[in-house]
């Protein structure tokens, strides 16, 4: 068996370059760490790279969930959420995004995400108690020219086809309110409500792949590769016009049509304890698990 890939700060700015990532940008990513390889500097290195090739007019954004799916903590009605201390469920990059001096976090029980750059406080304090209605910090990143990255993950991990699903008013997700509280810089601790849009019971299951083979086919994605770790680079508008193109169509063009997920039609799929990864060659991914968490995408 192969060594993991040994992948270092330069070998990463390269890729991204060679992705299209471009100086100025504002970039969403979804992430696996290990999927790149053995990162020489671990998760800071990533987070480095991409703001070296972002710039100081860039701006990087990151999904820091706390879903109780992932962060069974949350789900227990007396918790405190933290903006500065609860860790993000969202894997070791996410975590180190989070703590770089001027980050910003928004506030959510359960789908926060943490920004850095020129726009992290206006994508921070975006919208109300919804991190997926019109107002909502991820839907601002859509409205504002913003891109988004998978990162040696697959489109499964795309959390923006939430913000369509929402908009388009889909069948099988639930609103309610979620009561939970929130600590304040000060120590204090207030109420926080959170409107989440759940799904319904009788979900399928979703197949985000179906989306992400479509704009594949329409040649709105550059693909390429960072370390190990197939990643994928396209317009937030490009992925709303498809969207709304797929759902016109078919009501239920965003989940599983039966057992199975559709699957890409570049790179290879990896499930571990870290999740799924979409890799050049499964062997060569960094194969020990994050400490405290099961999966780091």
């Amino acid at each position: 068996m192969p060594d993991p890939l040994h992948v270092t700060r330069d070998d990463i700015v390269k890729g991204l370059k060679q992705l299209g990532v471009e100086p100025g940008a504002l970039l969403m990513i979804h992430s696996s760490l290990s999927a790149i390889g053995h990162v020489e500097g671990g998760a800071d290195t990533v987070v480095d790279a991409l703001l070296e090739v972002l710039g100081p007019e860039g701006t990087l954004v990151v999904p820091t969930f706390t879903y109780p799916a992932d962060y069974a903590e949350s789900d227990d009605p007396a918790w405190i959420f933290d903006p500065v201390a609860t860790p993000s469920a969202m894997g070791a990059i996410t975590n180190a995004a989070r703590w770089r001096p001027g980050a910003r976090r928004s506030v959510h029980l359960w789908h926060s995400v943490a920004a850095i750059g020129p726009l992290a406080e206006m994508i921070a304090s975006a919208g109300g108690d919804s991190a997926w209605d019109a107002e909502s910090p991820m839907a601002w990143i859509m409205g504002h020219g913003g891109w988004l990255m998978l990162l040696g993950t697959s489109y499964q991990s795309l959390t923006a086809i939430h913000i369509f699903e929402v908009e388009f008013g889909v069948d099988y997700r639930r609103e309610y309110d979620v009561e939970r509280r929130l600590r304040q810089a000060d120590g204090s601790a207030v109420p926080l409500i959170s409107h989440v849009h759940d799904r319904v019971d009788s979900h399928p299951g979703s197949d985000f792949n179906r989306f992400g083979t479509r704009m594949e086919a329409e040649d709105r994605v550059s693909i390429g590769h960072v370390g190990n770790a197939i990643s994928r680079l396209f317009r937030a508008g490009d992925a709303h016009e498809v969207a709304c193109a797929m759902y016109a169509a078919d009501a239920k063009a965003f989940l599983k049509q039966g057992d199975s997920i559709t699957p890409n039609p570049y790179g290879r799929h990896h499930a571990n304890l870290k999740g799924n990864q979409c890799v050049v060659d499964p062997e060569r991914a960094y194969p020990t698990p994050s400490p405290g968490r099961p999966h780091d995408d």
